[in-house]
């Protein structure tokens, strides 16, 4: 009986002891607030880092064959005749072969549905022309959620499609939808020298953690500007872990950003040399947690909230200090939309 008594004491000492203490982590004494606080700080978060395809390693299409899409000579009209280059060279990237060059001679080519590319391929013009002589044309079925004049699919990451000096036009098309110029979703594709703009969408957009793009030396915008927005109404955006990169090139106009790079896995984005201006949302934008945008050498001009916007933990990394903010004519009310 003793002992029993003994042990009954004990614990009551235990007791006495112990709960105050467990009060205080609680927050019932005075001060555990701020113990509590430092006690369940999450740690902080490390942007991830870059793994940007290594661009030297893709395997880049060969020039051993090349098929040539010639505008017709034909007496019909205008329209008929832009309705059959497009199905002409619909017909040509069917056929092509992996590797094969499809030059396009001056005059506009109308798609009448999304163009599939699906194997290493160049579409280039003709030499001597650029962007200004061969356009590309077209709008999407409007059944279609989320499409592309122009869609790259079914390749490797090392695989890429080449797209040279030309103009690639998305008109019209569904404001709801997600709908682009270009739109990547498995493999690489490479934008050289070419003016992209649309009614209703992005210039370029690239899906998925398999999917690449590198644009250089290029035109982007106008984009959504006179149209009121669209789901993609950026210039160049990269998506669900895509990856995108931009050389040298001028983005204006657009309804949203120039360049974002945003929501969902590990989206990462690289813009070099650039000038980026009269854009409604910013210049460039990184959105989510795992987002990351390095940015070295711009130019930025008027947007109507800032150069560089971050949302939902996105990050944009300025790499060196000799971006600059150029001030000229624009004014976003009622900026007036560049010649084509």
């Amino acid at each position: 009986m003793p002992s029993s008594r003994m042990s009954c004491m004990t614990t009551l000492a235990i007791l006495v002891v112990a709960l105050p203490l467990a009060a205080s982590f609680a927050g019932v004494l005075p001060g555990s607030a701020l113990l509590r606080r430092a006690l369940t700080r999450p740690a902080a978060r490390t942007p991830a880092p870059l793994r940007m395809v290594i661009w030297d390693d893709i395997v880049m299409p060969s020039r051993a064959t090349t098929l040539s899409v010639v505008a017709s000579e034909s007496s019909e009209s205008a329209v008929s005749e832009e309705i059959t280059r497009g199905r002409d060279l619909a017909s040509r990237v069917a056929a092509a072969a992996t590797g094969d060059t499809i030059v396009l001679e001056k005059g506009t080519y109308w798609l009448e549905k999304t163009l599939v590319i699906d194997k290493q391929l160049t579409l280039t013009s003709a030499e001597g022309l650029g962007y200004r002589d061969v356009m590309i044309q077209g709008n999407a079925p409007m059944r279609v959620v989320e499409s592309g004049l122009i869609f790259c699919t079914g390749m490797k990451a090392n695989e890429a499609v080449v797209i040279r000096g030309v103009s690639v036009y998305y008109r019209e098309g569904l404001g709801v939808a997600k709908t682009s110029c270009i739109r990547v979703e498995h493999g690489s594709v490479d934008v050289r020298e070419c003016h992209l703009y649309a009614d209703m969408g992005a210039g370029l957009s690239v899906d998925g953690r398999e999917g690449y793009a590198l644009v250089q030396q290029s035109r982007i915008g106008p984009c959504c500007w006179n149209t009121n927005g669209g789901r993609l109404a950026y210039g160049l955006v990269a998506d669900l872990g895509g990856h995108l990169r931009v050389y040298n090139s001028e983005v204006s106009h657009c309804f949203k950003s120039g360049i974002a790079c945003g929501a969902g896995g590990i989206t990462e984005g690289f813009v070099s040399g650039c000038r980026i201006r009269a854009c409604g949302i910013s210049a460039i934008a990184a959105e989510g947690i795992a987002t990351v945008v390095e940015v070295e050498k711009c130019e930025f001009g008027v947007c109507k909230i800032d150069p560089m916007a971050e949302f939902g933990g996105g990050k944009c990394i300025f790499l060196d200090d000799s971006y600059t903010l150029w001030k000229d004519a624009y004014n976003l009310a009622n900026a007036a939309t560049p010649a084509l």
